[in-house]
């Protein structure tokens, strides 16, 4: 059994194989499209190392779960926490408040194991461009890798206790080809689940660690069967990192031949005296150095790109080459100081681990949070932003007593306008309409007008019906009920987001039509141009003066043509006495529209707009178009 502990240098050079394709795809190289499935070459040859020691241990009657958590802890806290700790700085220095944010939540869950619950359920897609800006998007992987040791060493030691080596095996295959078929189910179902959960990757470890499990069955092959295989292995790895996309689906199917190769390759390499070709290549010196920082690599290089992209530049060839100088520099520091030290010098028992290493590395994390979330990513570290501190200028943030409630009726608290003994209308919608009561707002003072307000996520008028909601309530039914009763009902909405043709297209055509046969004055407002994360993103930097310039120009919003029989075009086909109110012909001139008003962006997200824009907004309407509530009936 010594066999399955002996060092083996070549799977270090896999390691750094794996590391630095997950870098090269990260740089966007598009050579290495592909080059996430690095991850799961990882996964699978932590499988067969940790499987390799818990076996042996449990054969031998000395498998211990405090000392399996113990080395756990000392392999991966102590330059966790590090790191953790040193891009902190670097993100309080850069990272805009709401990213900041966001960036302190990630940290926590990083040092809880759960950053790939939290990035799931915010749903977040690892390949789309907002989380280019997260600097520990990446800890997904280690969070899922813990999980699956909380798991696996309790399922080990029951097979060992109750069963065969024979039926281990059987039960051990058996599990495989199921967790196999799940993954290849939940890729269909649900791709960020899929990416982010433990279930659909557990058959990657599990991979490393039947091999493991079988290492002693296996008959001795020759140089040359070895050869074959580790050409065989290496092949599966890198076709994969060429030949996948972001768009490809993962991990499934797809993921398994990577995953092949990498335990070909270690298949490959088992004999000393008859290794395979490629195994050989892998024990180079320079490469296997390499394997040795892979974990450090792994952690340092992501932060060091997002800060890159963040602050506007490309990763031009140089570049590139800077961040893997870097990325190897920073984490030879940390393995030499922080990595060997804690793994090889500093040994304590398992109730002094959790003292000195654990708790304080928890608390410290814990700590980073509470501070940055406390004060709402410190908005006031760019004063020329100030229209993005969300505490007082986003409406879901400001109007969070009233937006969403399925309130109905008239509420003062939420209502709009000058205040009267009863409401002269209502305004009623999405999100949409939730910012559109500050657009409201001015032009009801304006006309002397008191507003009920009523808005909830997916209900543009009645009910979104291309996202049905699930718990059954009527509150869109209801609302529109009340909305029958007043005089003027204003509806605001995501319109860009009504299939044309869908059932809810129609029905909301029906629904005005209603209201006009009921003689009601019905306010169209139509939302602005949609911009993109990454465009919005530009314009931070461009008004705060970071990183990367831009010129204003560049940054406008293109006036793209809506769709045909887009709603808001056959609402004012359809129904002549509807008033339109369209913002664009505030925003917009020609084939170009701003994106600020008052030297202030009037956007909160790519869509949405903040409290101060929507005023801004109205302000101009009525300066250049006039007050469209006055001419009501």
């Amino acid at each position: 059994m010594s066999k399955i502990i002996t060092y083996r240098p070549d799977i270090d050079g896999l390691r750094a194989i794996s590391v630095f394709l997950v870098i090269l795809f990260h740089v966007d190289l598009s050579l290495f499209s592909g080059g996430f499935v690095g991850v799961d070459v990882f996964f699978v040859i932590s499988g067969y190392l940790i499987t390799s020691s818990i076996n042996k241990q449990l054969l031998s009657h000395s498998f211990s779960f405090k000392e399996f958590y113990v080395r756990r802890i000392r392999r991966i806290i102590p330059v966790l926490i590090f790191v953790l700790v040193l891009i902190t700085i670097p993100a309080y220095l850069f990272l805009f408040s709401n990213d900041f944010e966001s960036y302190s939540r990630t940290v926590l869950h990083t040092m809880l194991s759960t950053n790939n619950f939290y990035l799931w359920s915010t749903n977040n897609d690892y390949f789309v461009g907002n989380t280019e800006f997260m600097p520990l998007l990446h800890t997904w992987s280690l969070s899922v890798e813990e999980q699956f040791y909380l798991v696996w060493p309790i399922l080990m030691l029951l097979l060992h206790r109750f069963l065969s080596l024979n039926n281990r095996v059987y039960v051990a295959n058996a599990l495989l080809i199921c967790t196999i078929l799940l993954s290849i189910y939940l890729t269909r179902e649900d791709k960020s689940m899929a990416y982010f959960l433990l279930p659909a990757r557990f058959f990657e470890p599990l991979m490393g660690g039947i091999l493991a499990i079988l290492w002693e069955r296996i008959p001795k092959l020759t140089k040359s069967i070895n050869h074959v295989v580790s050409i065989v292995g290496i092949l599966l790895v890198f076709i994969p990192a060429i030949v996948l996309t972001k768009e490809s689906v993962f991990p499934g199917l797809n993921a398994l031949w990577p995953c092949l190769g990498a335990v070909l390759l270690i298949l490959s390499g088992k004999e000393n005296g008859s290794k395979g070709v490629v195994n050989s290549v892998l024990e180079f010196r320079a490469i296997v150095f390499l394997g040795l920082l892979s974990y450090s690599m792994y952690l340092w290089h992501w932060p060091i790109i997002v800060f890159i992209k963040y602050l506007g530049f490309e990763l031009t060839l140089p570049l590139v080459l800077m961040t893997i100088m870097a990325t190897i520099l920073l984490s030879y520091f940390s393995w030499k100081f922080i990595e060997q030290p804690f793994r090889y010098t500093f040994k304590y028992t398992f109730s002094r681990t959790l003292l000195y290493i654990l708790l304080p590395s928890i608390m410290v994390a814990g700590l980073i949070y509470a501070v940055i979330d406390g004060k709402d990513g410190f908005p006031n570290r760019f004063p020329d932003l100030i229209e993005f501190n969300r505490k007082v200028n986003f409406p879901d943030e400001v109007r969070s007593q009233c937006y969403n409630k399925h309130r109905i009726g008239n509420d003062k608290e939420c209502n709009i306008g000058v205040v009267k003994d009863k409401v002269d209308g209502i305004l009623i919608g999405d999100s949409f309409a939730n910012y559109s009561a500050y657009f409201v707002d001015v032009l009801a003072k304006d006309a002397n007008m008191y507003f009920d307000v009523s808005a909830a996520p997916g209900y543009p008028l009645l009910r979104n019906l291309d996202f049905p909601d699930k718990s059954g309530d009527d509150y869109g039914k209801k609302r529109f009920e009340y909305a029958k009763k007043m005089d003027v009902i204003c509806i605001a909405a995501f319109w860009e987001a009504m299939r044309v043709d869908s059932e809810n297209y129609y029905q909301i055509l029906e629904s005005i039509k209603e209201l006009v046969a009921l003689k009601k004055n019905v306010v169209i407002i139509d939302h602005l141009r949609m911009t993109s994360e990454v465009n919005l993103h530009k314009m931070k930097l461009h008004k705060a003066k970071m990183g990367a310039q831009f010129l204003k120009k560049d940054l406008l919003i293109p006036f793209y043509k809506r769709p045909e029989k887009y709603i808001i075009s056959e609402i004012q086909k359809r129904f002549p006495s509807v008033t339109i109110i369209d913002l664009n012909d505030i925003m917009c001139v020609d084939d170009k529209c701003d994106y600020a008003l008052n030297e202030q962006i009037v956007y909160r997200d790519f869509y949405h707009l903040n409290i101060s824009g929507a005023r801004s907004i109205a302000e101009k309407y009525l300066e250049e178009k006039g007050n469209p509530l006055r001419s009501l009936k």
